[in-house]
């Protein structure tokens, strides 16, 4: 996709802001979907922000996830509001030694610098260093980031600290204690046209004690995605309605030109995951329990949306699924 037309994509999917996007409670949680996940208090998942941006909300924060095993807090993205979301978590941010990025949109970063910001203003540096992953290009992206910092840094008795930042591919394994990672590329990317390198947007796999937790990212249909899943007692996966995304974007904006509300619609239903395409990979990769997040298309109070998406889902995957809310537990 050429870049004029994905800034425009960027700046139409804003409209979706007041009228298009989840804003209450209509995305109702299943306590029995959470139960059968087989959360433990050994490992937990929590959904710190379920929101699809970037759009800014007032119930919802922007894509970023925690993962709490053998001691440790792993943040996975790390959009607007992270930082807000592990204090409601009652996760301090010294707490955080890991952080894993799936790819570098802003909805799925933009958080990052008030986090190492308050981190560090906050005595954070005495808490030990944050080592950050992700795909080729967060290098740079930190390293700018802690330039940003150095005006505040002039104020305070040290420095910025030099964050560790290791740059991960498909395939990549990652040790942390007795928590393995493992890395595996998806096709968000599927329509990039740009000249230069491709970006690179992840999906994660967490084979922790106990229990296996897959994170799809932001992705499209997917055989690496589902080939990462097989087997998992839990999959953490974005959604699209695409269907009611692009009725609100045409209500929006009646003049909108073909050629641009192609682009759109082709982002939505390639490099996103349909409903029935969640069913497919969750059903395809025989997961115990699937988890929805990144919401894309929900219309506040439609509760009959939530029963229409988890009928299609549920014409392939035949678990438990649940719609999160920001700060459910699993």
């Amino acid at each position: 996709m050429p870049r004029t037309c994905r800034l425009a994509l960027v700046a139409l999917t804003l409209a979706l802001a007041s009228c298009g996007r989840p804003h209450g409670p209509e995305v109702a949680t299943s306590n029995a979907a959470v139960g059968q996940a087989g959360a433990s208090q050994a490992t937990t998942w929590i959904e710190l922000g379920t929101q699809s941006g970037p759009i800014p909300s007032g119930v919802r924060s922007e894509p970023a996830h925690l993962l709490l095993s053998d001691g440790q807090a792993i943040l996975i993205d790390c959009g607007d509001g992270t930082s807000e979301q592990l204090a409601k978590a009652h996760v301090k941010l010294d707490d955080v030694h890991t952080i894993l990025i799936s790819h570098l949109h802003f909805d799925h970063t933009g958080g990052l610098f008030a986090f190492l910001g308050m981190r560090y203003q906050g005595g954070g540096n005495f808490a030990g260093p944050v080592t950050i992953y992700g795909p080729p290009g967060t290098r740079q992206m930190v390293d700018t980031l802690r330039q940003a910092m150095l005006p505040a840094a002039a104020l305070a008795p040290q420095p910025p600290p030099a964050y560790q930042v290791i740059e991960v591919n498909d395939g990549s394994r990652i040790a942390l204690g007795k928590v393995t990672v493992t890395a595996a590329s998806n096709s968000h990317y599927a329509l990039w046209q740009d000249k230069g390198a491709k970006p690179v947007s992840l999906a994660y796999r967490f084979d922790t004690p106990g229990r296996a937790i897959v994170y799809t990212g932001d992705t499209g249909p997917s055989d690496k995605v589902k080939a990462l899943a097989k087997g998992a007692d839990l999959l953490v996966s974005e959604i699209m309605d695409a269907d009611t995304a692009l009725a609100t974007i045409k209500r929006a904006h009646p003049q909108i030109p073909g050629v641009l509300f192609g682009f759109v619609k082709d982002h939505f239903t390639k490099e996103h995951l349909l409903a029935d395409q969640v069913g497919q990979l969750a059903a395809g990769a025989g997961v115990k329990a699937l988890v929805l997040t990144h919401f894309g298309g929900a219309v506040a109070g439609d509760t009959a949306q939530i029963a229409r998406l988890t009928h299609t889902i549920g014409q392939t995957y035949k678990g438990p699924v649940t719609f999160a809310n920001d700060l459910d537990r699993f």
